[in-house]
């Protein structure tokens, strides 16, 4: 259960960094990324509010619709996918 609760919490979260990276332009809330080396800033928007908005949605669906296993496994796939969306900005999107 307690999977469960911690899944749609953490999808909450992922839906509030969208919505504060999109609308608000707040991209300084996102750590591990360099923000004063990122060439194109809008195209950094485009890419990770996006990201974060569609793993909330998917962690907070993941625990309605599938058995209490796959929470656990929703949430790991989410930070691998995280992990390698930083890797990307950091190799492809930064001035060298």
């Amino acid at each position: 259960m307690e999977h469960e609760i911690f899944s749609v919490f953490l999808g909450i979260v992922f839906i509030v960094l969208a919505y504060l990276v999109n609308v608000k332009k707040m991209v300084g809330i996102l750590r591990g990324y360099n923000q004063e080396r990122i060439r194109d800033k809008q195209k950094f928007i485009d890419l990770v509010s996006p990201f974060y908005l569609v793993s909330g949605a998917i962690l907070i669906l993941v625990p309605f619709i599938f058995s209490p296993e796959w929470s656990m496994v929703a949430i790991h796939l989410v930070i691998m996918a995280n992990l390698i969306l930083l890797i990307y900005v950091n190799v492809k999107m930064v001035d060298k």
